[in-house]
Formats: C-alpha cells, structure tokens, sequence
C-alpha cells in the first residue's frame, strides 16, 4: 500500500506541475457545456417556445378557406407570418423572389377564388350523395362536373430539410381537411333542413374523434422532458473525461523516452502498481472535472436562462455511474499511451478516436436521427452506454438497476484495456520499456 501511494504521490506531482494544461480539462469542457446549451435552447428548441420559422403568406383568396390556413400557422405557435414586405403587401412574383434569394425559407400562395372553388365542389359531392338517397334530381347532377382542385403552391428555399419539409406539408394538409371536413357536415345540415324542414341539426360542430397525447416514461411517477441541460452536461462530460488521454498518453511516453520508466523498474515496485497509480490520479481528476460540470448545470446555467440540471434522486446510482466511466477513460488513455510510440501518434489518434466515438455514440447528434448501420455502430462505443447510463438518471429517473447494464459494460472496458495495456508492454520490449 505504501508503494501504491508514493506512485500516486508522484503522478500527482507531475501532474500539478502542468497548470495551464490542468485548468484547460476543467474550463474547456464547461464552456463547451454553456455554449453548445445556449445554442440548442436558443436556437432549435425555440421553434417549440416562439414563433421563430418565418412564413412568407400570399392570400389571394381573402376569403374564408384562406383565413383558416393562415390562422393555423398562427395558432400553431411555431411560425411568424409575413404577409408584407417593404410596407408592400406580398405577392406571388414577390415571395417567391425571396425565397430564390435566400431571404426566407418558405413561402405559400393560396389561389385566387379558393374558398369558392372548395366550397362548390364540396355542395356538389353533398348533392350528390342525397341524391342516392333520393332527395335531388340524379340525372340533373350527373351532368355536372367537379372544379378543378385548390392548388396551394408552397416555395421552399433548398436548404431546408426534407424532414421540416415533409412535417409543414402534412401540417397545411391536416390544416386543409380540418376546414373541409366541416365544411361538408355543414353543408350536408344545410341541404336536408331545406329538403326536411322537421329536420333540425346538431347544435355542435363537428368534433375530432382521433387525437394524440404525447407522454415520456420515465421510472418516476412525474413526467420529465428531455431538454438541453440534461443532454449537454452528460454529453460534455463524458467527452471531457475521455479527452483525459491527451494528458495520460503524454505522461506515458515522457516516462518511457527520458528513461524515468527504466529507473522506476528497477526498484522493487510492478508495471502494475504504476499503471495502477496513474489510474487513481487520473481517476481522481475525471471525479472532479464531473463534479465541476454537475455543478455548473445546477448553479450557472440557470443564469443564462436554460434549465437546471435536476440530479434525480439516486446518488449512489450517479456515483457510480461516473467512477465507471471514468475509469473507461482512464483504461482507454493507458492503452494509447502504451501502443502510441510517439507524442505526435498519441495526441493525433487519441483525440481522432475520441471524437469518432463522440459521433459514433449519439453526443451530437441523437442515435434516432442516425442511418440504419450507424445505429448499429454506436452500439459498440463506450460513449454510447455512458450518454445512455446517465439519460437513465437525469431524464428517467432510473436507479442503480437501471444502469446497472451500462455500468457492466464500461467496467469490463475497463479491464480489457488495462490487459491490454499489460499484454503490449509485456511483448514488445525485451526490456519491458
């Protein structure tokens, strides 16, 4: 035990001695975390909170069918409707103008005599039907044709995303059979009350009879949802404690090319023991730089306006749950250090690695969004299993048993790594250096 603390004395030392580098595992990744949260609750999440998609809106209808649309967008709370540019009212020729330019990203033109053509076609598909029922004349209606469709045109700027685009179009459709959906029930009301005047209609319109709710399970009984504070803090943690083999892998090699390593061989002390002291530092600071990024998704993201970091109610699970990861780290930053022959290797694989698994692992970009065979693949990244191990805290509340398959995984990376790690520097030294 002595041993073991005189090595963890010495790494400790070594360590200190490099403050600029020290303060940058702490200070980078807390910027990264109020930065990147700014950016996503300012930028993406407000299309859910204010009305941020500007709509260019052309109504050359200016009657019922294209007030509906343009109250829709309104009402939607997701869109800010134009319909004047320069104190000119829009047109056609002009939306679609900006939209070319780049301005704007979507524009909409409703035709001219909308609401006519709409509701025409819809008291002729009502006659129609009556008529099979024997009130109307059949042949009469027979003869008559529909008019041709509404054709509302829809300018996009070709940079928007095929899923956006996808989404509005679905939402002005829905929008659409909404308003003709009524139309139809009252026409029909209309046209039996002249045929039956005993008939007399329901005093309430038309009412949906399929709606949607929207729940997040989670293991507590209040819901939670998922925000930007829960996403990023865990995300930049876990990146800022694998970042950790920048300064473990330059340890490594210094004590292997200024002899040191040599000198700590000959003393009767195991490869083991010092790889094992440099965990416990390194351990130690991956401990800390977690605590520092905790604490500033709890105290100083709250004072630029973003949610608070709510820890859950397990400690014990999220204790656990940081040691495991950063002993990941720690083990994956041996086992570079050790392979790596050179500062220059190490420095430019480790940070490449990390941040493929990075992306690999869903800390940028969330693994739904991902193509089917790179779903398969962060799978296999270690920053996979800790994002999911800590979502499982933050957002669904869930306790030791809940991550505990995560943590499983994280540790037996950890042992692998540090038998690798032994194996390799066993084999491919004669002198073991």
């Amino acid at each position: 035990m002595k041993k073991y603390l005189s090595v963890c004395r010495k790494e400790m030392l070594l360590l200190l001695r490099d403050k600029a580098g020290l303060s940058m595992l702490f200070i980078m990744p807390v910027a990264l975390i109020v930065i990147s949260s700014l950016m996503q609750e300012f930028g993406w999440n407000s299309l859910s909170k204010d009305p941020s998609v500007q709509v260019l809106f052309v109504d050359n209808d200016r009657d019922s069918l294209g007030i509906k649309i343009k109250n829709g967008f309104i009402g939607s709370g997701s869109f800010k409707v134009i319909d004047s540019l320069a104190n000119s009212p829009l047109t056609a020729i002009t939306a679609r103008e900006a939209v070319k330019k780049g301005d704007y990203l979507i524009a909409i033109v409703v035709p001219e005599a909308a609401t006519r053509t709409m509701r025409s076609n819809v008291r002729l598909s009502v006659a129609k039907t009556l008529a099979g029922f024997g009130i109307g004349d059949p042949v009469l209606l027979n003869g008559i044709v529909f008019r041709d469709s509404v054709n509302v045109t829809i300018y996009f700027d070709p940079t928007v995303k095929t899923a956006f685009k996808n989404a509005l179009i679905s939402s002005v459709r829905e929008n659409y059979y909404k308003i003709q959906t009524d139309w139809v029930f009252k026409t029909f009301n209309e046209e039996i009350t002249l045929q039956m005047p005993m008939y007399k209609p329901p005093r309430e319109a038309f009412n949906e009879v399929l709606r949607f709710s929207e729940e997040f399970p989670t293991y507590r009984e209040v819901e939670l949802i998922p925000n930007t504070t829960q996403h990023n803090v865990p995300a930049w943690t876990i990146f800022a404690m694998f970042f950790i083999v920048i300064p473990l892998t330059q340890s490594l090699i210094q004590e292997r090319e200024g002899g040191s390593l040599f000198r700590l061989l000959t003393m009767p002390v195991s490869y083991m023991t010092l790889l094992m002291g440099k965990v416990g530092v390194y351990l130690v600071v991956c401990v800390v730089q977690t605590a520092a990024m905790l604490l500033a998704g709890v105290v100083l993201l709250p004072l630029f306006g973003l949610p608070m970091l709510v820890l859950g109610n397990d400690l014990p699970a999220l204790l656990l749950m940081t040691l495991v990861v950063a002993m990941a780290a720690v083990g994956y930053g041996l086992m570079i250090g050790t392979i790596a022959k050179t500062h220059q290797q190490a420095a430019a694989f480790g940070s490449i690695s990390v941040i493929i698994l990075a992306a690999m692992g869903g800390l940028w970009v969330p693994i739904y969004l991902m193509p089917p065979f790179m779903k398969t693949f962060s799978l296999i990244s270690p920053l996979n299993w800790a994002i999911t191990g800590y979502y499982s805290i933050f957002v669904r509340g869930g306790s030791l048993w809940q991550i505990a398959p995560q943590a499983l995984k994280l540790f037996l990376f950890f042992i692998s790594t540090v038998l690798v790690t032994g194996i390799f520097h066993k084999y491919k030294h004669p002198l073991n250096i």
